[in-house]
């Protein structure tokens, strides 16, 4: 994660601003919990998040993740 990065070379919590165009409320609240210093920026806030299967590689078999839909390729 690119706050931890930030941690590790010294940069006070307080000093970092995380800007996102879009976000989901659970995902603030987490980065939020994280890092309770940090200042977060977004430009909008979707509070539905729909289950999709993304499937898998030769390496693993998919997951089911939590996507906000229509997601950044169907904005605009």
């Amino acid at each position: 994660m690119a706050i931890r990065i930030l941690l590790d070379h010294g940069v006070r919590e307080d000093r970092i601003i995380f800007v996102t165009f879009l976000a989901a409320p659970r995902g603030v609240h987490v980065l939020n919990r994280l890092f309770p210093k940090v200042k977060i920026v977004t430009g909008s806030a979707d509070p539905t998040l729909t289950p999709i299967w993304v499937p898998g590689n030769g390496d693993n078999e998919g997951q089911n993740v939590l996507c906000i839909e229509p997601g950044m390729g169907h904005i605009g």
